[in-house]
C-alpha cells in the first residue's frame, strides 16, 4: 500500500477549502437565527392584547351673557341739526330705553360720560337733568306717558355730570336698577332734558356728548 504525501500547496488549499466551509456555515447559522428572530419578533407584535376602554364624551360647557340693549337704533337722542339756535328757558326732553337681556342676575346698572367733554363750550352752560322710570312703549326719543321713579341729576351742567361721573371704575351715576333674570323689570326708560342757561358766555356755542349704560357681575 503507498501512501501519498501532501504537498505544501495542496496541504493550503485544503485549509482554505476548511476556513471556506466554515465560514459559509457560520454565515447560514446568522442567518438562520435572524430569521428565527424575525418570525419571533412578528409573532409577538402580532399577539392580541387585553384591552378595556371607558368614555365620558359630549361635555358641553356655555358661559353666562351680561348684556344691555337700548332702542336708539345707533341713533342719538339730541340728533345733530335738530337742535340749533336754542334759547334760554326752551327745555328739549328726548327719551331712551334700556333693556338687560342677559341671562344671570348682575350688579345694579349704573352711566357714565361716553367721552371727555372740553372745557369753554356749551356744555358748561347747558342745564341736564336725568330722571328714571318704568319702560314706555314708545318710539325712540318720544316722552309720551313717562312717568319718574327717581331724578338721578338734577338740573346741573352738562359738564359737571361729564366731571362727577367720568367712567365705570370711578365715579358711576346709580341709577337704583337691578335687573332680573327674566321680565318684567328688565327695562327702565331714562329722560333727559336740557335747557341753555341765560347767560353771556352762553352765546354762539355748541357741544357733542353721550351716555354709556353699564352693568357687571360679582
Amino acid at each position: 500500500m503507498t501512501t501519498r504525501e501532501l504537498s505544501p500547496s495542496g496541504h493550503h488549499r485544503q485549509n482554505r477549502r476548511g476556513r471556506s466551509l466554515n465560514s459559509r456555515v457560520l454565515q447560514l447559522s446568522a442567518f438562520a437565527m435572524s430569521f428565527i428572530l424575525i418570525a419571533l419578533l412578528v409573532v409577538t407584535s402580532s399577539r392580541a392584547a387585553f384591552v378595556a376602554q371607558n368614555d365620558n364624551t359630549a361635555n358641553t360647557v356655555s358661559s353666562a351673557t351680561v348684556d344691555l340693549t337700548d332702542d336708539d337704533s345707533n341713533s342719538a337722542m339730541f340728533l345733530a341739526g335738530t337742535l340749533t339756535n336754542l334759547m334760554p328757558g326752551t327745555v328739549e326732553e328726548r327719551c331712551i330705553t334700556v333693556t338687560y337681556t342677559g341671562n344671570m342676575t348682575p350688579l345694579e346698572v349704573k352711566m357714565y360720560i361716553a367721552s371727555a367733554l372740553p372745557s369753554n363750550d356749551l356744555a358748561d352752560y347747558l342745564n341736564l337733568t336725568i330722571d328714571i322710570g318704568p319702560a314706555i312703549s314708545q318710539p325712540f326719543r318720544s316722552c309720551t306717558g313717562f312717568s319718574s321713579s327717581a331724578t338721578l341729576f338734577n338740573n346741573n351742567d352738562l359738564l359737571g355730570f361729564a366731571t362727577a361721573h367720568p367712567n365705570y371704575a370711578t365715579t358711576p351715576l346709580a341709577t337704583g336698577w337691578v335687573p332680573t333674570q327674566t321680565a318684567p323689570g328688565n327695562a327702565r326708560t331714562f329722560r333727559f332734558k336740557i335747557s341753555v342757561q341765560d347767560v353771556p358766555a352762553a352765546e354762539g356755542k355748541s357741544t357733542t356728548f353721550g351716555f354709556t349704560w353699564e352693568t357687571r357681575t360679582s
